[in-house]
């Protein structure tokens, strides 16, 4: 925070405008921050060309946002103007509860945020809408039709963005990767690296296994670099009966172990877990 600080007063300390919810409460009393809905509410925004189907949605308020009667007006507002209806959850505004992800409850006890979130979509039969991210995912990955605020600002080819699926783990890091490339070469003309020669590894995966990867929060950028160290040293173990060969590779603080078979184009993963503890090898010419 105090590195953010010091290149905001390098900027000339400008007002901050944020969509996240989690960012206003993070900035609040500190920088002088406002909320992007706020002022699309006040200025008003560029309308999309494409023909907008009115819905019958109930409101997700994010939970950090259950003091913030003006963000939460300035939605139902903006949401009122594109000629949706709208009605309020049992616990809303002020009452409003956590999806599941708050606190980092998904990673500190997974199966009491799936509780969370299960109880929170049982509020009401309708499709929610919420402007939080994080809180559509959540829905989403639970099985509850839900919208972002953008999805219904600016529809794009998607006809029924509510049934949109949660990203998962490794496409929403991929995303915002992206959009960061984006964003400095389009926008600051900063030239970026190259991307590392992993990236260009293909993976092949079962549903069940990409599962397991998304609980154990490994993505695929992680496997793909114990792919390429593996062949790239000769590293790993090999088993001639099945093809496969298993390998590990450390390239931060964590350990990740892969199962992996060769297949077209790419790798087919088996299985794959990691651990922090780091394994000393003594390895003998």
């Amino acid at each position: 925070f105090n590195q953010l600080t010091a290149q905001w007063e390098r900027l000339g300390k400008p007002e901050l405008i944020v969509a996240c919810s989690s960012c206003y409460a993070m900035f609040k009393g500190k920088l002088p921050v406002r909320s992007l809905w706020e002022i699309l509410d006040e200025v008003g925004f560029p309308r999309s060309s494409a023909p907008i189907r009115p819905l019958h949605l109930a409101v997700q308020d994010p939970c950090t946002t259950r003091h913030e009667s003006g963000i939460q007006e300035a939605v139902r507002h903006i949401l009122e103007s594109l000629g949706h209806h709208l009605e309020e959850l049992p616990l809303h505004k002020e009452l409003t509860e956590c999806c599941g992800f708050g606190g980092l409850m998904g990673y500190a006890n997974p199966g009491l945020a799936k509780r969370v979130t299960e109880k929170r979509t049982q509020e009401s039969p309708l499709d929610y809408v919420t402007y939080c991210a994080m809180c559509r995912d959540r829905f989403a990955a639970a099985g509850k039709r839900a919208v972002h605020i953008l999805d219904l600002m600016y529809p794009g080819e998607v006809l029924d963005p509510a049934s949109r699926n949660d990203p998962g783990f490794t496409r929403r890091h991929e995303n915002r990767a992206q959009l960061k490339r984006s964003l400095l070469n389009e926008k600051w003309q900063e030239k970026q690296p190259m991307e590392a020669e992993y990236r260009s590894i293909k993976l092949y995966c079962s549903e069940e296994i990409r599962k397991r990867l998304e609980e154990r929060l490994i993505l695929d950028e992680d496997v793909q670099q114990v792919i390429e160290a593996a062949e790239r040293t000769g590293r790993k173990f090999f088993d001639p009966e099945d093809g496969r060969s298993l390998a590990h590779h450390r390239p931060a603080r964590v350990t990740y172990w892969v199962e992996y078979s060769p297949e077209a184009d790419g790798y087919r993963i088996h299985n794959a877990y990691s651990h922090r503890m780091e394994v000393i090898e003594d390895v003998k010419p």
